[in-house]
């Protein structure tokens, strides 16, 4: 539930999730609509508080492409303090509507906080969404957003306000563009600052994790947002409902690429050229997209910088759990090296800060997380694989058993839920998803040890069924018994040979299946111990599979993990880490959030077989006098004893309240299966005045293959 609500709500939107996301916030000043290609009319000046730079002003204006359509954005204005001074500007590009569902969510403070600091900061909307105009396009990272992004790079060079050199900087969406542009090598784009990115577009971003299939609450909220007339005068005009409402949704895009491929790897960096320009990313030990940092840092750019802290899909100022840093305050100086020329030596620093985890205690609320950080260069030193191996009496042990008898492991599809909606996520005590799952335990250990990176897993396997999924998961057993998740990750069989060409599995035939766990740090505590376990089902983050039955592991020279252990460390903990700064908000907006308690529920009765989870939101918010009214429901049902007929449904209403107006979105989206198909079916509703304006519907038949 908390990811679901990050991902909504702070435009982490896993990530999203959410994200992502949208934490909408205050509102800042009125707007003014600009001329299509000038800066525009300044808004109200926000006042210069004692010790800052620049005052600053919010504009709002278009930008046209070359094609006629024209693209929304907001300027971030530092006031000139001479004349003809000029600025560098970096910039964002998504589908979150900036001016209203998402209306400064972040926008705000990211942009005064820069402005303030000589830098115009510009937010622009993705044409087809908010108050761009054009047709929507197909899918997120089309090739026409890309280019857009090439163009306004061009465009914002040549202001008469610029000096010419243009950055990139975004969370989830805005971070995995920046890549993809990057790699276009746009001659003014100087350097990009990102959070939360993803180089896999088909393992780790959130319509199928680690190659499994996984219907995510972000989802159904982007297709709703982009159903939505323009920000502006919210217009139900014929060009809108042929631009948007009656585009099909997104969600048949993802679903019917169920395996591996071009759609997937066209724009995924790890299986491109990289990206030459310089990039400062930012990682999260509870973030999905976590393994992109360590794979950049490993690419032969030698200009990358990355931190990795223990929050969620947050930027690390505000992201939970802490302890936080004001990352605004680090990224000015790699701004002022890359777009102001300042010779501040930055690329002379270590490339990498991390944050070791101790031993955290299982909890979903926990708001700090004890360790230290540390700050070095890459690759990190004193570190070496210790090799741990399953075996008889479920031990886990630093040599292979000679003879050991297989483990044989009835399939729950609706087990796993601890972990709800991906790997980024607080998560409560394990041992509830351990009960359903083989778990192999160490001795308890007589000193500490640490562990820095990602984890390695071989598995010697057979099932009574041609497709199971597997959930490996590394945890921490205290010593009062309650267990810790460190880390995990989703095997796909059918991807055990080649991801471009998949196999599925041989009944009764044994099988070799790896992978990697998820990056992680972790400290482990004397008279804990380490737990590997093991499970076919992560329930709701793992599509179950359609058999009922069962899986055997086989202990032995081939079932092993590899844990990155610290031998020595040689990072420092001198980081550099200025405190959290206060945020800079404005005054004409608000929100609220209600019935959270009551929207976010976990059934699982191993008895009778049945699971069902359940997550929302209700939010009201006000912005510029216009009220707005969001409802979601999200809900998937599965049973153990037909694990084919799992469904996911959910549900939106969006209300929007203008003066003399009120206008009302409904969305249904549901995802069903049985053992040949997974069915798709979407459906909207348009109200005004609560007469329906429009509805559509659409529906799909997917047949199922190794999902």
């Amino acid at each position: 539930m908390r990811r679901y609500l990050s991902v909504l709500f702070t435009l982490v939107l896993f990530f999203i999730v959410l994200i992502s996301f949208c934490t909408v916030t205050t509102a800042a000043t009125r707007q003014n609509r600009l001329d299509a290609e000038d800066e525009g009319d300044a808004e109200d000046e926000a006042p210069v508080p004692p010790g800052s730079g620049y005052a600053f002003t919010v504009e709002r204006g278009t930008l046209t492409m070359r094609d006629g359509v024209t693209l929304a954005v907001s300027y971030w204005m530092p006031k000139a303090k001479r004349a003809g001074e000029k600025f560098p500007v970096f910039f964002e590009m998504n589908g979150y509507r900036k001016d209203d569902l998402c209306y400064l969510s972040w926008d705000y403070p990211v942009g005064a906080y820069f402005a303030r600091h000589g830098y115009v900061v510009a937010k622009v909307d993705l044409r087809g969404t908010g108050d761009s105009t054009g047709v929507l396009p197909e899918a997120e990272y089309s090739e026409q957003e890309l280019a857009d992004g090439v163009e306004i790079i061009d465009q914002l060079s040549r202001k008469s306000w610029s000096n010419g050199k243009v950055g990139m900087y975004g969370l989830s969406w805005g971070a995995f563009n920046s890549f993809m542009i990057a790699r276009r090598k746009p001659p003014a784009l100087k350097a990009i600052l990102i959070a939360h990115a993803s180089d896999d577009l088909y393992y780790q971003d959130v319509h199928f994790i680690d190659g499994v299939m996984h219907t995510d609450v972000w989802e159904a909220m982007i297709d709703t947002y982009n159903a939505l007339p323009d920000t502006h005068r919210y217009a139900l005009t014929p060009e809108f409902f042929a631009n948007r409402f009656d585009q099909p949704p997104w969600h048949f895009k993802w679903k019917e690429n169920l395996s591996d491929g071009p759609f997937w790897r066209k724009e995924s960096l790890r299986f491109q050229p990289g990206t030459e320009i310089p990039v400062y990313i930012i990682g999260g030990l509870l973030d999905g997209y976590r393994d992109t940092v360590v794979r950049l840092l490993n690419s032969p750019n030698k200009q990358v910088k990355a931190d990795i802290g223990p929050w969620k899909h947050e930027w690390p100022n505000t992201g939970t759990p802490g302890p936080n840093y004001e990352w605004r305050r680090k990224a000015l100086k790699w701004w002022d090296h890359w777009l102001k020329g300042v010779d501040n030596g930055i690329m002379n620093e270590p490339r990498f800060m991390v944050f070791m985890r101790d031993s955290v205690p299982p909890s979903e609320d926990i708001t700090t997380t004890p360790g230290q950080w540390r700050c070095g260069n890459w690759p990190v030193g004193g570190i070496r694989e210790h090799r741990f191996y399953p075996g008889e009496n479920r031990r886990l042990a630093p040599s292979a058993p000679d003879k050991a008898k297989h483990y044989t492991l009835v399939y729950r599809a609706g087990a796993g839920t601890g972990i709800h909606g991906w790997w980024g996520e607080t998560s409560g005590d394990m041992s509830s998803d351990d009960e359903s799952s083989m778990v192999f335990d160490s001795e308890p250990l007589k000193e500490s040890i640490e562990i820095m990176g990602l984890p390695r897993i071989n598995l010697l396997v057979s099932a009574d069924a041609p497709l199971y999924q597997w959930s490996v998961r590394l945890e921490d057993v205290w010593p009062d018994g309650k267990v810790s998740l460190v880390s995990g990750t989703l095997i796909n069989p059918a991807d055990r040979k080649d991801r471009l060409k998949q196999s599925a599995l041989v009944p009764g035939e044994r099988t070799k299946l790896t992978g990697e766990i998820h990056f992680t740090t972790w400290q482990f505590r004397p008279k804990h111990k380490i737990r590997l376990s093991i499970s076919n089902a992560q329930f709701p983050m793992a599509w179950p599979t359609p058999f009922k039955g069962s899986t055997r592991l086989y202990p032995g020279p081939d079932t092993s993990i590899d844990l990155p252990v610290v031998e020595k460390n040689t990072l420092t903990r001198n980081c550099d880490l200025p405190g959290p700064e206060k945020e800079e908000w404005p005054s004409d907006a608000s929100y609220t959030e209600e019935d959270e308690g009551k929207l976010s529920n976990i059934d699982y009765n191993p008895k009778t077989g049945a699971a069902v989870y359940t997550c929302g939101i209700n939010q009201r918010m006000t912005i510029r006098g216009t009220k707005y009214h969001l409802q979601e429901k999200n809900t998937w049902k599965v049973n153990d004893k037909d694990p084919a007929r799992a469904t996911y449904e959910a549900v939106t209403n969006y209300t929007i309240r203008l003066t003399g107006r009120e206008l009302r979105l409904n969305g249904t989206f549901r995802m069903s299966s049985d053992e040949k198909n997974f069915y798709l079916t979407v459906t909207r509703e348009l109200l005004e005045a609560k007469n329906l304006i429009r509805t559509k519907k659409w529906e799909k038949t997917i047949p199922r293959k190794n999902q």
